[in-house]
């Protein structure tokens, strides 16, 4: 009788084993990256949220229900296909990326880049599958799952900024400093290789939080990225990237420089698009808060290879379709500032004409994600702000 029930008991576990094993893989992906990422929602709510709302953007705890409104925006992930230069999708090269296909990531010492694959991508931008599901089917993640509803795979190159590398960096594996579409490149060869820091994209980009993979599973909480990619949005990410300070180089005399030290950004500020601004507006003001001197620069990457100027805009006019457009919008704006690379300290000087007095410089970084716009977007931040009192003879 005993051994009879203990046949029973091991028949009944094989049986629950079998079934658990069957239903730990009968999701599957049919679309591929072009699975919504509702679907994903259904099961990892908070991942879901901060990818869609941004609900817990700039690190606040995130809100375990779906609120009516939330104070801050959807990633620029997850509204990737509203941006102007991607809703066309015609482009193979814009589709590569804001519409992708599912990719393999290389292994962590693999020099090169390789565009996601545009080939059967989905019309509704970048979504958790573009990133997690493998051409396999697989769901990629970092921790060993145990009885989820899909096929799942460890992939320790997903906390690596390898695969962040797919489309954050021009289609060449060649650095061009002061270029647009650098990042990875500019993280890899200014910041990992010179030894400034051994933080991947994903420790600033994506810190990381204690929780539940998924809300409704039986596992314990683990350390989690938070899926909300802060950024050129983040008041905590641009106020913590670069310094500025204000120096008087001769006592007494209007000799002025300012010193511009990327601190914090594994990589060059700004970064990414060469619509990405950082202006430091300068203004000297005397006793009575009158402005006697004002000066502005700009720090932004150059549209292709050579820096943007206006010299070049007769021969722009030879250059057609997008290209055309681009190029001549960045050189009608003429030479600027190369953005401010990893660890650098960048200093810029300035000798104002004033007349003997008591003067307040006053400096001022801030960050536009479109500095072609006019007026002035209303998405500009301020990065930081400095003061000194002066006197000219």
């Amino acid at each position: 009788m005993k051994r009879s029930m203990k046949l029973v008991g091991t028949l009944f576990i094989m049986l629950m084993s079998f079934a658990t094993s069957a239903l730990a893989e009968s999701v599957t992906f049919p679309k591929g990256a072009a699975t919504p990422s509702e679907t994903c929602g259904e099961c990892h709510q908070a991942l879901f949220e901060e990818y869609a709302l941004g609900v817990g953007s700039d690190n606040h705890s995130a809100n375990r229900s779906i609120p009516a409104a939330v104070s801050s925006a959807a990633t620029a992930h997850a509204t990737s296909k509203f941006t102007p230069l991607a809703s066309g999708g015609d482009v193979e090269w814009c589709r590569s990326c804001h519409f992708a296909g599912s990719f393999n990531i290389p292994g962590k010492n693999e020099v090169g880049k390789q565009l996601p694959n545009a080939v059967n991508a989905g019309e509704i931008s970048i979504t958790c599958a573009t990133c997690h599901l493998t051409p396999e089917g697989k769901v990629r993640g970092i921790h060993k799952t145990g009885n989820a509803p899909h096929a799942s795979v460890v992939e320790p190159a997903l906390r690596t900024s390898a695969v962040c590398a797919h489309c954050h960096v021009d289609t060449k594996d060649t650095r061009i400093v002061g270029g647009q579409y650098q990042t990875y490149l500019e993280w890899r060869d200014d910041f990992k290789k010179p030894g400034l820091g051994a933080q991947e994209c994903q420790d600033c980009h994506m810190p990381r939080t204690l929780r539940k993979v998924a809300e409704d599973s039986s596992g314990a909480p683990v350390a989690v990225g938070r899926h909300l990619w802060t950024g050129g949005h983040s008041t905590q990410r641009l106020g913590g990237s670069l310094s500025l300070s204000i120096i008087q180089r001769e006592k007494e005399k209007a000799n002025l420089s300012f010193s511009v030290t990327n601190i914090g950004a594994g990589h060059s500020v700004p970064t990414g698009p060469n619509a990405r601004g950082v202006y430091l507006s300068v203004d000297v003001l005397d006793r009575q808060g009158v402005s006697r001197a004002r000066k502005d620069w700009l720090f932004a990457p150059n549209f292709s290879a050579r820096p943007d100027d206006k010299a070049f805009l007769e021969q722009d006019k030879k250059l057609s379709g997008y290209e055309g457009y681009a190029q001549t919008r960045a050189d009608a704006q003429g030479v600027h500032e190369a953005p401010v690379r990893a660890g650098e300290a960048r200093l810029l000087n300035w000798d104002p004409a004033l007349a003997p007095g008591l003067y307040t410089v006053k400096a001022k970084l801030r960050y536009t994600t479109d500095r072609f716009k006019a007026p002035v977007a209303d998405d500009e931040k301020e990065m930081g702000s400095a003061a000194l009192l002066i006197m000219n003879k």
